[in-house]
């Protein structure tokens, strides 16, 4: 048994690494965590009780298991996204020449997530789940107007989180554990070497003539901890909460400038030892969340499905990197996020002893606050339409299908030219449209 585990873990883990990421979710959360939750929007995952898939949501779902179970998704974004209306200007005076306009900002992505869990008493339950919790990537041509703010940019998340559950007498069941969370970042851009020469009254350069470009990539382990309750009142109402913390990141890793092709950004090497190649660290925390669901019974064959989620975004304050070389100054991107909430609401009805289906509906505030809304990690506000399907294979496997479909607001983009981290960036302005469709397929095995 345990070394089907372990196997499974290892399996699910290699394929996380390999996946492409997208955002979508809350700002770069990821609510892409189980098929079956997908198919009701996440309503309720969080009070599921026996349910070690819904673990991401509440660690206390692995308690009241009969044996071992897996539970093994894998969820599919596909996402339409674009631009428009992007203007620029830099040092206040000369407007950014390139595209206003584009497609695909978002990357499409595939999500595997799974979880393990085992019986190891009548009271005591242990368990293992691994998932992406947080993801995106954004990318703009380098010709694009947005390029002095980002051409691309990409973290990528992966968690492995122990969990130790324990069945209360009274009924209620608690569980938690550590979790281990690995984040990789790459950020590329475009800087205006004609306007740094400028600036520095080093020629006659014209801002935004001459482009060069970097690459900064970095990654750190981080280490946090989950932990959950889940329990049962009158009428058979169920009721969970959970909550995550925040996991802080020592990136590191290097930049790598290009400059084969400014002749602005060679000179300013030469003469200032600007764009040296080398280390960087960035420092990077994921923030906290808090979950709450219930599970009402409508009948002996429909349930009702409540969850409410606050992420803490308050802790994504900025992104900074920080040059080995001291010449280089910090590259600072002001976010001053504000806390979230999400809702959902969804019905799950037994059509048959082996067939579930159900809907749901989710609605997320935005967290981006809108005088620094940035086109690295564009936010919005989302509303989440979702079905899903569940049948019973076998006495062991039961097979879990769902999709959702997410429409955003359109969401401007604005930075300021005044702001002093701005000043080669420069000012600007565009809206981005994000929407996406969301298919799911996952596979729960009982040993």
């Amino acid at each position: 048994m345990y070394k089907n585990v372990a196997t499974g873990a290892l399996t699910i883990g290699a394929a996380m690494l390999l996946s492409s990421t997208s955002a979508m979710a809350s700002a770069f959360a990821l609510n892409t965590q189980s098929a079956e939750a997908l198919g009701a929007a996440t309503a309720g995952a969080s009070a599921t009780q026996a349910t070690p898939g819904n673990a991401y949501f509440n660690p206390a779902s692995i308690v009241g298991i009969d044996g071992s179970e897996s539970s093994f998704s894998i969820i599919g974004v596909f996402n339409d996204t674009s631009y428009e209306n992007a203007e620029g200007l830099l040092l206040g005076t000369v407007p950014v020449a390139g595209e206003t306009s584009g497609e695909a900002v978002i990357g499409d992505g595939v999500f595997p997530t799974g979880t393990f869990a085992t019986k190891l008493s009548d009271r005591v339950f242990a368990g293992v789940a691994i998932y992406a919790p947080f993801g995106f990537n954004t990318s703009y041509d380098d010709t694009s107007v947005m390029r002095y703010h980002g051409t691309f940019s990409q973290v990528v998340s992966g968690s492995l989180s122990p969990i130790l559950g324990i069945q209360m007498a009274d009924g209620w069941a608690i569980a938690g554990g550590p979790r281990l969370q690995y984040l990789d970042i790459d950020i590329e851009g475009a800087t205006d070497a004609a306007g740094a020469a400028a600036a520095l009254l080093m020629d006659g350069s014209i801002p935004g003539t001459d482009d060069s470009f970097f690459d900064i990539s970095a990654g750190d382990w981080g280490l946090g901890y989950s932990f959950g309750i889940q329990g049962t009142l009158g009428n058979g109402i169920q009721i969970g909460a959970s909550f995550s913390s925040k996991v802080e990141h020592d990136l590191e890793g290097d930049v790598e400038f290009d400059i084969s092709k400014s002749t602005a950004a060679q000179n300013l090497a030469m003469a200032a030892g600007l764009f040296q190649d080398g280390p960087i660290t960035s420092p990077f925390t994921t923030p906290a969340n808090i979950q709450f669901g219930v599970v009402v019974p409508v009948s002996n064959q429909t349930r009702l499905l409540v969850s409410a989620v606050q992420t803490r975004w308050s802790s994504f304050d900025q992104l900074l990197t920080d040059f080995e070389s001291p010449l280089q100054p910090d590259e600072v991107i002001t976010q001053n996020w504000k806390n979230s909430w999400s809702g959902a609401l969804g019905v799950e009805t037994d059509l048959t002893a082996r067939d579930t289906v159900r809907v749901g509906a989710m609605y997320e505030d935005d967290p981006v606050n809108p005088d620094f809304s940035s086109p690295r990690v564009p936010g919005a506000k989302r509303v989440w339409i979702a079905a899903g399907y569940s049948r019973d294979l076998s006495e062991r496997a039961t097979l879990q299908l769902a999709a959702s479909y997410v429409f955003s607001d359109e969401q401007p983009v604005n930075q300021s030219g005044a702001y002093p981290e701005n000043l080669l960036r420069g000012a600007l302005s565009s809206d981005v449209q994000i929407n996406a469709l969301l298919l799911g397929l996952g596979i729960d095995w009982r040993f």
